[in-house]
């Protein structure tokens, strides 16, 4: 139960406020607070990254998620799921929320501090999943702009529209004394090289009922 909320969670995205964006990389730690911390922790390993790295640059961004990596293109309208262990990818069209579908609640605080030099706004969201109410706390850079569509599918919290690049996300497990810390650790604003933003050569398209369902 608990992967599947990290993963539901972790597909979709913050929405960006586009002015002049962000273009670089972001490194994000991951870790567990609470009285379950260290059981969760020998749990989720190797399921959970300790490590993602997120690139950003025009209408596209990748990120790296341990077993697995995601690729968005705003101009083309898809997300792209990558599986290097077996060279497969899946392909699902990027989707704005439609209205009758609960959105995010999300509550912006007067709470500031300061992440790697920025400075960083906190943002109280809950989000509903089929697990239930998950409850995240969202500190978000707003010198650091993410254009709308890439917002919308960032891999880091689900449709909350928060100003700016996030750099420290607190999620609340439901039904047990557990948090799980994103906490970015390290911010490059040189150019990332264009090839992370192409299915690699010799990559099968992985077809299924996940890849075809949602669409417009």
């Amino acid at each position: 139960m608990i992967r599947s909320i990290i993963v539901s969670v972790l597909l979709f995205g913050v929405l960006g406020f586009a002015q002049k964006t962000f273009e670089g990389s972001v490194t994000y730690t991951t870790k567990f607070e609470g009285a379950m911390a260290q059981q969760m922790a020998d749990m989720l390993k190797g399921q959970l990254p300790e490590k993602m790295v997120a690139y950003y640059k025009g209408s596209r961004a990748r990120t790296d998620m341990g077993e697995f990596a995601l690729i968005t293109d705003a101009e083309a309208g898809y997300v792209y799921v990558l599986n290097p262990a077996l060279q497969t990818y899946q392909k699902a069209p990027i989707q704005s929320p439609k209205e009758e579908e609960p959105q995010p609640k999300v509550t912006k605080t007067k709470e500031k501090t300061k992440i790697l030099g920025h400075a960083a706004e906190k943002y109280v969201v809950e989000v509903a999943t089929e697990q239930g109410p998950v409850k995240m706390e969202v500190w978000a850079a707003p010198s650091l702009k993410l254009p709308e569509r890439i917002g919308q599918a960032n891999a880091l919290t689900r449709g909350a529209k928060v100003e700016g690049l996030p750099l420290r996300i607190v999620m609340d497990v439901p039904g047990v004394d557990l948090k799980i810390v994103f906490l970015a650790t390290q911010i490059s604003q040189t150019s990332p090289d264009e090839a992370l933003f192409r299915i690699p050569e010799g990559y099968v398209e992985e077809k299924g009922e996940s890849t075809e369902t949602g669409k417009d």
